[in-house]
């Protein structure tokens, strides 16, 4: 089982665990989340980082921070790889676009 998987809110906080520039797919979900956590914990072997595709407001710029809930894509995730056969084996299994 692998136990580096994370799981982030927004796409600037991949850089937390992985380089934001590995291999990484975007995927639209919409009732099976749990199933693809499951796939991803059973058949990846190296760092695995989810993020939402949420976008920080910034200060100074009038962006309401309140609204942050409303910024984020709830259905879409990007999929971060550190590991070039697990990237491979996704794609495989799940599709997604780069």
């Amino acid at each position: 089982m692998n136990t580096q998987i994370h799981i982030v809110d927004r796409e600037d906080q991949v850089s937390w665990y992985l380089d934001p520039k590995s291999i990484s797919f975007c995927l639209n979900l919409k009732d099976n989340r749990l199933e693809v956590r499951t796939w991803l914990m059973e058949s990846t072997k190296g760092t695995v980082v989810i993020s939402g595709q949420g976008i920080l407001p910034r200060p100074g710029l009038g962006e309401d921070a309140g609204k942050i809930f409303q910024l984020i894509q709830r259905n879409q995730f990007k999929i971060y790889f550190s590991d070039e056969d697990d990237a491979l084996l996704f794609k495989l299994t799940w599709g997604g676009h780069l």
